[in-house]
């Protein structure tokens, strides 16, 4: 190989090393989404005891969090579980009227607003990552669509939602912290 020629290689091989290591990641920033957390910790009171009959109807699936130590795949897991949940839920803001008044949902309006303005920039941010999977958790989203449609449990559903979102967000910080981004040291 003339001198050239080898020069030539070793730029294009260093060349890919730059592009590779200058290709932004896919993640969610830690911050936002402990401060979703408390939001919607502190957006309403304990699981009703009239709903405990849904939760046969309404279980998050226990297997879609990744249980071996972050690494790549694991890491992309976990950021997908949290990231199609809130995604599932943005679907259900949309599709239903969360219930007001007597057996309603008596959730703080102001946190509730918050908590879906830091819903909307997770899912800005984290829209790479949506797509991998989401057979796995679209019966957990039907079940809870199908007690959001009936008049008399819509509350529950609604509840049974708060309940497993947080365990999610909860799950994801507690288990995989070093998945996320953090602006802040953690």
């Amino acid at each position: 190989m003339t001198r050239p020629s080898v020069l030539l290689v070793l730029l294009q091989v260093s060349s890919l090393h730059l592009l590779a290591a200058a290709r932004p990641t896919c993640s969610l920033e830690g911050d936002l989404v402990q401060s979703a957390h408390r939001l919607l910790r502190d957006l309403g009171g304990l699981f009703p005891i009239h709903c405990l009959p849904y939760r046969a109807n309404i279980s998050f699936p226990d297997s879609a969090f990744p249980t071996a130590k972050a690494n790549h795949v694991q890491c992309r897991r976990a950021l997908w579980v949290v990231y199609e949940s809130l995604q599932g839920a943005e679907q259900l803001f949309e599709d239903h009227e969360l219930p007001v008044g007597g057996g309603g949902a008596s959730w703080d309006h102001q946190k509730l607003s918050r908590f879906r303005h830091l819903q909307h920039r997770l899912l800005d941010k984290g829209s790479c990552l949506s797509g991998a999977d989401s057979g796995l958790l679209s019966s957990y989203f039907s079940n809870v669509t199908t007690v959001l449609q009936q008049q008399d449990s819509a509350a529950c559903g609604w509840t049974s939602l708060r309940r497993d979102l947080l365990w999610v967000l909860e799950s994801a910080l507690d288990l995989h912290p070093t998945c996320f981004t953090w602006r802040h040291a953690h």
